[in-house]
């Protein structure tokens, strides 16, 4: 899939996340921007993959065809994480009181369980438990350890072509 549609398809989860919270709180500014945050700039971890192997020699079409996961094998993507997601819930459900603060948490909540839910079903070769920061680092964050099978071989092979 292009890295356009990939990115378009977010956009339109965090419009959608940003609907379902305006509707009940009434907050556009805040509720459309917080949603973005959570459904669109929480890509941008994808960064910190990207500089940890390759350091800041920054190529664009080594970052779009995720190059960094070849030379690295390794998946770190610290902001993507259901974990994250309970713990706004939480925040939003239990803790916060103010209508402005339940806004922001829901909204980004909602942006990021979009993006997750997403990013599970159009991933292929990550495991749903892959998308959970705790899993990730148990596994030491091995590429290995968090696709299929049929996904590491796949990624072995391109690996050899990368390196050659």
């Amino acid at each position: 899939m292009s890295l356009f549609l990939h990115l378009t398809l977010h956009v339109l989860s965090g419009l959608l996340a940003g609907y379902f919270v305006w509707k009940y709180y009434k907050k556009p500014t805040l509720t459309f921007g917080f949603s973005f945050l959570g459904a669109v700039l929480i890509d941008l971890d994808h960064f910190i993959d990207y500089f940890l192997a390759f350091g800041f020699n920054f190529k664009l079409d080594y970052f779009t065809h995720g190059y960094q996961f070849l030379k690295s094998d390794k998946i770190y993507v610290l902001f993507h994480g259901w974990e994250y997601v309970i713990i706004f819930l939480i925040l939003g459900l239990f803790i916060f009181k103010s209508k402005t603060a339940k806004t922001v948490i829901f909204a980004l909540a909602f942006g990021m369980l979009f993006h997750l839910i997403y990013d599970t079903s159009a991933n292929e070769g990550m495991k749903f438990s892959s998308y959970s920061i705790i899993y990730r680092a148990e596994n030491n964050f091995d590429i290995e350890r968090l696709v299929t099978p049929e996904h590491w071989q796949d990624h072995k092979a391109r690996k050899k072509i990368f390196t050659q």
